[in-house]
């Protein structure tokens, strides 16, 4: 603010001094005028001066926090997919009726559990379009 209005001061004083009247003969302080009026003219030009060249403060800035931005989904068409499923076995309570075994002996009926292995079983199953999430 200082700088401002001795600025204004001195540029007010150095533009005085063209326009007033220099007309004064053999007067003392004459020459004391004109060096009054170079060195404010001086001291003016040297403040502008100041002012255009200097340059301005430095300001550091904290550099920007990172953003995140999560991925696009990515986009599934329906398509058929072939599936492996396991089929357990099964167990079933069978009656043997009564025969006669290779040595001739007789063997009276009874049950007897059978019991089938399990497998497995491919199957073409579709599957919707969706989106997936990352």
């Amino acid at each position: 603010m200082w700088k401002k209005i001795i600025s204004i001061i001195l540029a007010v004083a150095f533009i005085s001094l063209f326009t007033l009247n220099t007309a004064q003969a053999g007067s003392k302080q004459h020459y004391m005028w004109n060096g009054a009026g170079i060195a404010l003219g001086a001291i003016a030009l040297g403040a502008i001066v100041h002012q255009l060249f200097t340059p301005p403060p430095q300001v550091a800035y904290p550099p920007p926090e990172p953003r995140y931005y999560p991925p696009p989904p990515e986009y599934i068409p329906g398509h058929w997919e072939t599936t492996r499923e396991w089929v357990p076995g099964t167990r079933e309570r069978v009656w043997v009726p009564g025969y006669y075994d290779r040595w001739r002996n007789r063997v009276a009926g009874h049950y007897e559990e059978r019991q089938t292995p399990g497998y497995y079983v491919e199957r073409r199953v579709w599957v919707e379009e969706h989106y997936r999430y990352h």
